[in-house]
């Protein structure tokens, strides 16, 4: 019985979180305007829209959860790795071969939902070869990572464009290696770095020191602006503390159930 009630609490909470980072990732689609400073959450007045409430609401919680309980919450953990690689390939390819314009409210919906259903293929099939959604979780570790080191300079701590994505795949390759082979360290350490990752992007949803357009300046995204300050600076520092303390609770919860490993032998 108790194993029952654990599997609807976790099948509860994958819903709550996958319905509340849709409804992040849609309203901020249809409703978001870029800004002077490269901000994605303002009005045309300068006032925080409900998009940016939203998606900093719903970052906050996925990166909180994920930062701190993401090896007791492992299927959860999976499931949003999946989900995030594969729709978020999906968004970045569709938006590289056309993007749409300002007035094609259409296409970016189109666009969302197709990203959409190809994250919830990705994110059953992570379900189901475990060892896949695993790696996909190293995966988003590793970029995480690659993302916060780059920040340190405007621009990235690499100007290169060739250079930075070969150093962010790179470190998403040495993740996804580390969660497959050292297993539940690997797995703490890049689920701590990827929560807090989001965690603080979904801050900057409301704090707007543009530390949000980290990855989108990275990725060479048109339109995308990325400049050091010493708020940004305050975020950096932030995201690594806020990791560290993730990887010790982590680690602590792990002790505490006394080498208990809910994703079972992955041999």
């Amino acid at each position: 019985m108790a194993q029952i009630q654990k599997k609807s609490a976790q099948q509860t909470l994958l819903t709550a979180l996958f319905m509340l980072f849709m409804s992040a990732v849609a309203a901020d689609t249809v409703e978001q305007v870029t800004t002077s400073d490269g901000g994605l959450a303002l009005s045309s007045h300068g006032g925080l829209v409900a998009s940016g409430i939203i998606a900093g609401i719903a970052l906050i919680v996925i990166g909180f959860i994920c930062n701190y309980f993401g090896y007791k919450l492992v299927k959860v953990l999976v499931f949003l790795a999946g989900f995030c690689v594969v729709g978020g390939l999906v968004l970045y390819a569709e938006y590289k071969i056309r993007a749409p314009r300002e007035d094609e409210k259409g296409r970016q919906i189109w666009y969302l939902a197709i990203a959409a259903v190809f994250g919830l293929i990705g994110g059953g099939i992570s379900m189901f070869l475990f060892k896949v959604g695993v790696a996909l979780v190293g995966a988003l570790g590793g970029f995480a990572l690659a993302t916060w080191i780059l920040s340190m300079k405007s621009g990235g701590l690499i100007h290169s464009d060739v250079g930075r994505i070969l150093f962010i795949v790179a470190l998403i390759i040495v993740g996804m290696l580390a969660a497959l082979f050292l297993q539940t360290p690997a797995i703490v350490v890049s689920s701590s770095i990827w929560g807090s990752y989001a965690l603080f992007v979904g801050i900057d949803c409301f704090a707007r020191t543009g530390f949000q357009n980290t990855a989108l300046d990275f990725l060479n995204t048109p339109g995308a602006v990325y400049e050091t300050s010493p708020k940004v600076y305050a975020m950096i520092a932030c995201m690594a503390v806020s990791a560290l303390l993730g990887i010790l609770v982590q680690f602590w919860l792990i002790r505490k159930r006394k080498g208990h490993h809910p994703y079972g032998n992955l041999a």
